[in-house]
């Protein structure tokens, strides 16, 4: 039997979701280092306003249904794809719109992704979908960093086709492409989506648990997507 910790990172991942959506909007991270080398803000770039604009959350599980949580109060049009469209109820909890995958790279003026690693979503946004894109599209991912073609995001970000790009996944962990080393207008963390007190303690309490009904009653409270079959009541 497996089991994995769904929810116990659902709040700490869309904290750092949203706090590179806010840092790639206002382009925060070039004014720290303009002020930190006493240039303060000579040459940095102008950043853009959330309010009015689309954000297309890409998997709308535990973690993008909190991230749009999160961004509602930034008076944004909510887009989102999911392989399951959610129930309408819930959609209208959200304040959220289904659309089809492409309709979603096509509006979204910020895109961030949430959905889980597996064949299908390996390389899911590459030079193609790219292409699709809005030009100064925003993207985040906090996901998994194999979901995105690394060699096609440097090459989007060198064209402006990506305005900015805030990271907290990669495809090579701990290693990061040096384009994006070197982009005045990535925005990079090293994997600190679940790195707090509070979000490490609920994911050994929910290990524990599924621990103690393995044992005690031969079942899982959160099993593997792939194994959920096996502990339908």
């Amino acid at each position: 039997m497996v089991s994995h910790t769904p929810t116990a990172v659902d709040n700490a991942t869309a904290d750092i979701a949203v706090l590179l959506i806010l840092n790639c909007c206002r382009n925060a991270y070039q004014a720290e280092e303009n002020l930190r080398q006493g240039r303060f803000r000579h040459g940095v770039s102008m950043g853009i306003d959330p309010e009015g604009k689309t954000l297309g959350l890409l998997g709308m599980g535990g973690i993008g249904k909190t991230i749009a949580k999160r961004m509602s109060g930034f008076e944004m049009n909510i887009i989102y794809y999911n392989r399951t469209r959610l129930p309408m109820q819930v959609e209208q909890q959200y304040n959220a719109t289904y659309v089809d995958f492409e309709t979603l790279l096509k509006t979204s003026d910020i895109l961030s992704v949430s959905v889980p690693l597996n064949k299908q979503t390996t390389h899911l946004l590459s030079f193609r979908e790219f292409a699709l894109m809005k030009q100064g599209v925003v993207l985040v991912n906090t996901a998994r960093g194999k979901v995105i073609n690394e060699a096609a995001l440097v090459q989007a970000l060198e064209s402006g086709k990506v305005l900015a790009a805030g990271l907290d996944v990669y495809e090579e962990e701990p290693k990061v492409h040096p384009g994006l080393l070197t982009h005045p207008r990535s925005v990079l963390l090293p994997h600190i989506g679940t790195y707090t007190n509070e979000s490490q303690k609920k994911m050994e309490d929910l290990v524990l648990d599924n621990l103690v009904a393995a044992m005690k009653d031969q079942t899982l409270i959160t099993p593997v997507p792939e194994h959920k079959s096996f502990f339908i009541a």
